[in-house]
């Protein structure tokens, strides 16, 4: 009777379900990239709630959601929007991504001087001459010349 008492209770206690422990491996390992940089945003935003003394509650009522996101979102699991990260950044007053302005050609480079498109630019403001024009005529010039086309 104690037996098939303890195989009773027993079987009430093991969980019907697999364990979900390959899942969860799984699923890191489809989502590492954004997860990624999901904790890197975690860390800054985890940095500036100690920097400013905030508790994650004063954060959610900030943003306007609720503490469960939150804890989420510092946890670095959570797949952000755009939306939420732009609450972020207003709630603490930090930057947490930088967009990159695209341009045809976004940088230059000359092998023998090291010549970018931030020194063209400096000169062009220096001499007070167009930036295209003072490109133009350097492109010209050097035969070493190499442009560098970066993809939007």
């Amino acid at each position: 009777m104690a037996v098939a008492n303890f195989k009773q209770k027993f079987e009430a206690l093991v969980s019907k379900e697999t364990a979900s422990w390959h899942q969860d491996a799984e699923f890191r390992q489809e989502n590492r990239s954004w997860l990624k940089k999901s904790q890197a945003i975690a860390i800054k935003i985890n940095k500036a709630l100690a920097d400013k003394s905030m508790s994650q509650k004063q954060l959610a009522e900030k943003m306007d959601v609720s503490p469960q996101q939150v804890n989420k979102i510092v946890k670095g699991r959570e797949n952000l929007t755009l939306e939420t990260i732009g609450k972020l950044e207003m709630a603490l007053g930090i930057g947490l991504i930088e967009v990159v302005k695209h341009t045809a050609y976004t940088a230059y480079h000359h092998h023998s001087s090291g010549i970018t498109a931030g020194g063209l630019a400096k000169e062009a403001y220096r001499e007070r001459k167009p930036f295209q024009q003072l490109r133009a005529s350097y492109m010209e010039a050097s035969e070493n010349a190499k442009v560098i086309k970066l993809s939007a």
